[in-house]
């Protein structure tokens, strides 16, 4: 938990080092701004209210840690920012279904947007958007538990 705070720490001291440096520069509305390895920029968790930041720190390593770009592994991820119950349910939905258990296929989004979507007393949901590069996007309804921000569901929207 330790290692995470200072991460942020720095991501977040970078961030205003880079704006004060006018190296973060606004990106027209619609358009959508990859980093070399499409990852979203750091400015939009920056902006965001604390279940909004936690979902996207979440899906951010978690997308790293399935392309092999860091040391921990997915499962070690999931421990980390979801709750035991959860990551049951998802190792059972995985083995039913073959496919990841947070992407829910077997390919890996290029791109995702996070949003608050609603609050009750103690937890906040945040809709996650995934998008891949044939254009295929999804919803992702997540709920964090605002105590310790620990992630306790992972919801497919319905079809509308």
């Amino acid at each position: 938990m330790l290692s995470t705070l200072r991460f942020r720490a720095v991501l977040v001291g970078i961030t205003a080092l880079l704006a004060a440096a006018g190296g973060l520069t606004a990106t027209p509305a619609g358009a959508v701004a990859r980093s070399p390895s499409d990852t979203p920029p750091v400015s939009q968790a920056v902006r965001a209210g604390p279940a909004e930041t936690q979902v996207n720190a979440f899906f951010e390593e978690y997308r790293l840690a399935v392309l092999g770009e860091i040391d921990d592994s997915p499962r070690t991820v999931r421990q980390k920012y979801l709750s035991p119950s959860l990551n049951l349910g998802l190792d059972t939905w995985a083995a039913r279904s073959g496919a990841d258990p947070v992407f829910r296929t077997r390919s890996i989004p290029t791109a995702w947007s996070v949003r608050e979507a609603g609050a009750a007393p103690g937890y906040a949901s945040v809709r996650l958007g995934e998008s891949w590069g044939d254009g295929t996007t999804r919803e992702v309804r997540y709920t964090v538990r605002l105590a310790d921000r620990r992630i306790t569901a992972l919801d497919d929207e319905p079809p509308h």
